[in-house]
């Protein structure tokens, strides 16, 4: 169910460093698109060839640092493109603010370091994507970014989604997949958000929303899902709710 958001480039010459992140970065959903040594131009046309999403940069290197490498390829990338400075020595960091690093990470680089890093890059992300939509209304998100309470991060597609419901305890939503996994949604979800990835999302409860492709049928004021998530029994439908999902259901 796992899928790859965001595609990574690492240019390190330390090469154990290197592998050390690789094996950090497995926990996310992300693709190593392409992995280099020294800042020459080689490095610099992979990575506009491969276009990554984030660019993990050491800034001591053999041909030049990782701060004029960075002034020289950054023209060429995308600008969404996030760049985070990846050295041994703080003394680096004014200068990396000043090229508009996105953030800045030292050596060893501990997994909360990374996981901070990446839960920021997702939500900036995710923050992005909500901008666009209110821009452009029709607009909708191919995928759903899921941020648990361990920093880990799970990339859903809508057909892997069975139902959201709010978790009145904890005042967050949450979402079941239709292998009946419980993932939290970041805490700024609200109901509207969640509606506006999909029409296939549709409110049935102030508490509920059902992914009107997993219902099998409607029965008096209860939503029955597909295999294998038949015998769930508390989607129960408000009145206030029940002429939207009714039209939805009926026009699949």
């Amino acid at each position: 169910m796992r899928t790859s958001l965001v595609k990574v480039f690492i240019v390190d010459d330390d090469q154990n460093a290197t592998l050390f992140l690789q094996k950090m970065l497995e926990d996310y959903s992300v693709e190593i698109v392409g992995v280099a040594t020294d800042a020459t131009a080689k490095t610099r046309n992979e990575i506009v060839e491969k276009e990554p999403d984030l660019l993990f940069l050491d800034v001591e290197m053999p041909s030049m640092s990782g701060l004029e490498f960075c002034a020289t390829v950054r023209p060429l990338t995308k600008p969404e493109m996030k760049v985070v400075f990846y050295t041994g020595y703080d003394k680096y960091m004014l200068q990396a603010i000043r090229q508009q690093a996105f953030d800045y990470m030292l050596k060893p680089a501990s997994k909360q370091e990374l996981a901070q890093i990446m839960t920021r890059y997702y939500e900036n992300k995710l923050s992005n994507i909500q901008q666009a939509i209110a821009i452009h209304p029709t607009m909708t998100i191919p995928n759903i970014m899921v941020v648990n309470s361990m920093n880990q991060h799970t990339v859903l597609r809508h057909d892997d989604i069975a139902f959201f419901r709010f978790d009145n305890d904890h005042r967050i939503w949450e979402v079941v997949t239709t292998d009946n996994q419980c993932h939290q949604l970041r805490h700024r979800s609200t109901a509207d958000v969640i509606l506006s990835y999909s029409s296939c999302f549709v409110q049935i409860h102030k508490g509920y929303i059902v992914n009107v492709n997993q219902i099998s049928r409607v029965l008096d004021n209860q939503c029955l899902l597909r295999p294998p998530l038949e015998h769930i029994t508390e989607l129960r439908i408000s009145k206030n709710f029940r002429h939207d999902l009714m039209t939805t259901f009926c026009n699949l």
